[in-house]
Formats: structure tokens, C-alpha cells, sequence
């Protein structure tokens, strides 16, 4: 154990050469984080009855979990998160084709992304706060440019979990991160976040296609059940027979973030606890794990919420430019802030 400023950060064995380092604030919040994937693994809120501790992030046991099923639960999403059309991408006129780990598409950056690598690692004991490093070396998975990227996390004693990128590439590339956290706010990751209930400042999201591809353009979401200006449940779109929520089982979708100092909010079914996401990002997207690929979370037992520019902004017009240009710095930040 090491101890700082006010805080201990705990170092654990978490299976092949990954260490998992365990952050807590003075209101016995814990935060667990591993160098494999530069991801959260667990949060930790003393909110039981009994005193006792509520995870509320999808985790698996070991980093060989982790790699074996290729989970992206709480890993971080470089260089560009969610599928790209083609597979492919024209940055200042050459065209750029990526590795497809979907027919015809690259999803979260390819294949043995950074979510399937080991970062290096630094600690700030005083300001509880864990740094992940990684190169992402000119053409892995067809991306040009040697791109430097950290992934910053910092818990807060005001219960928030600080999420903060920085990057600089050698040479022109496309650059999307985000984070893919799984969250169910009553800690039991086999019941249906149905009954969560959601606020999203948001007038607009992205209708996808067959491909489950944004189509490049904006809808209104009044009327729909995309709309949730007002707290209203994960169900009004499982429920429904509307044809965007039919096409993914549930909501796997872009929201416009026209107000971004407006958190996302989501308020847990039993009104222990709440959620609010603050982001500089464009977007959110919200994906209700429409498609169980583990035995981690059931069917819609879990929702993510990924702050990131719109999804294959490389590709569609109107959607904003994810150009990172050769030695400028890119900078966003993500707040989860828990309140009980």
C-alpha cells in the first residue's frame, strides 16, 4: 500500500502481468482500475443497508477474462471508438483502410486494440489519480502516425471519477476516444436496467442504419422514444415497437449533446443512487447491451455511456472533424459523478 496526500492507492495481482490499483476517497468510495485495457474494473459505493459495498460497473476477475473474451467493459477505446464505415477513412486526400473486425467495418479501433494491451503506468498519490500510457504505432491497424496517448483517472472526494485524454500524433490521423464503462445502478448485473430512469439534454440523436451505422444525418427526437429531456425509463424504447429501438434491440445510439454543460443524469430503480456525466464531447452514446457476449450481464443488465465525437465523423459530413493534426495536443475530459 502507498499512501499520499490523504489517500491510498492500493496495488493487487489481477492475473498474467496485470496489477490492479485500488483508489478510495475520505466518503469510502473505491475505485479499481488495471493497466490491461487502461480500464476501470470496479466502483465501489458504500450505499448498502448493512454498510456494506455496491458495484455498479460490469467487472470481470482477472485481465485473462479480459483478453480471452475480448470484453470491453471499462477499457478505454483508442484511436477511434465506435465502427467506421468501409473500414476506411480519407485524411487530407489519401485514403486509409483499416483492419474490419466486423463485414465490411472497423469497430473500436480493430483488432488487439488498446483494450487488449498492457499501458504503462504512473501514480499522483496526492491527487489519487492513476495515469495510463500507450504508443500506438504508425499503421497498427492501418492508422497512420506513432500516436502518444494517456488516459487519466482521478476520484474526487466530491465522488467523481475523472477521466481525462491526451494524445499528439507525428503525422495527421483520426482520433476518437472514449470510454466503455458498463453501469447498472443496482449492482446486479442480471437484472434489466429497464427501470433505470435517464435525462439527456439532448433535442437530437443518430438514427442508425442496417449496418448499425449512424446514416449521417440528425432526427428530432420528439415524439420518439429517444426523447428523454425528462427522466423517463430505459423501457419506454425496449418496450416500444419503434423501428429504430427494433433494429438493435433496445438503443445502441448517438445523442447530440447541443448543451454540453448539462450532465446526462440516470437515477437507479431503488433511489439509492445517482449518476451525472459531464463531458466536453459532442455526443453520447448509449449502448443497453442489447447483445450479450458474456455471462457477466444478462440481457439489457447494463448500459454504457460513451462520451465521444459523433461515430464515423471520418465519413459523414456534418458530423464534426476528428482530424488530429500532426504535433497538436488533444485534450477532452468525462466526469462521472455518484450521488447517494
Amino acid at each position: 500500500m502507498v499512501y499520499g496526500g490523504g489517500h491510498m492507492i492500493e496495488v493487487k495481482e489481477f492475473g498474467e502481468k496485470a496489477r490492479l490499483y485500488c483508489l478510495k476517497n475520505k466518503n469510502g468510495m473505491y475505485v479499481t482500475l488495471t493497466d490491461f485495457g487502461a480500464r476501470v474494473v470496479e466502483v465501489l459505493l458504500p450505499v448498502e443497508d448493512n454498510g456494506g459495498l455496491r458495484n455498479v460497473s460490469l467487472a470481470a476477475s482477472s485481465a485473462r477474462h479480459y483478453r480471452e473474451t475480448d470484453l470491453y467493459p471499462g477499457s478505454t477505446i483508442v484511436p477511434v471508438a465506435g465502427r467506421i464505415s468501409g473500414a476506411r477513412a480519407d485524411i487530407n486526400g489519401t485514403i486509409y483502410h483499416f483492419t474490419e473486425n466486423e463485414p465490411g467495418r472497423t469497430l473500436h479501433g480493430g483488432i488487439d486494440t488498446a483494450n487488449q494491451q498492457y499501458w504503462d503506468v504512473e501514480l499522483d498519490h496526492d491527487k489519487n489519480q492513476v495515469t495510463f500510457g500507450i504508443v500506438l504505432k504508425d499503421g497498427f491497424n492501418g492508422f497512420p502516425g506513432d500516436v502518444r496517448v494517456k488516459a487519466i483517472y482521478t476520484l474526487t472526494n466530491q465522488n467523481e471519477v475523472k477521466i481525462d485524454y491526451k494524445a499528439a500524433a507525428d503525422k495527421d490521423t483520426i482520433f476518437n476516444p472514449t470510454n466503455h464503462i458498463y453501469f447498472n445502478l443496482t449492482g446486479d448485473f442480471q437484472q434489466s436496467v429497464a427501470e433505470h430512469r435517464i435525462k439527456i439534454a439532448a433535442n437530437h440523436y443518430a438514427p442508425l442504419g442496417e449496418d448499425n451505422l449512424p446514416m449521417g444525418v440528425l432526427e428530432g427526437v420528439t415524439g420518439t422514444p429517444f426523447d428523454f429531456r425528462d427522466f423517463a425509463p430505459f423501457a419506454q424504447g425496449f418496450d416500444s415497437q419503434y423501428p429504430q429501438n427494433e433494429l438493435v434491440k433496445g438503443y445502441d445510439h448517438p445523442w447530440l449533446l447541443e448543451e454540453v454543460d448539462i450532465p446526462v443524469e440516470v437515477l437507479s430503480p431503488d433511489g439509492k443512487i445517482g449518476l451525472s456525466v459531464r463531458t466536453n464531447q459532442s455526443s453520447v452514446v448509449i449502448y443497453t447491451y442489447n447483445f450479450p457476449v458474456t455471462a457477466l450481464a444478462a440481457y439489457h443488465g447494463a448500459f454504457s455511456l460513451e462520451c465521444q465525437a459523433l461515430p464515423n465523423a471520418c465519413n459523414q459530413e456534418g458530423f464534426g472533424s476528428i482530424l488530429l493534426k500532426k504535433d497538436e495536443p488533444f485534450l477532452s475530459q468525462t466526469v462521472y459523478r455518484f450521488i447517494w
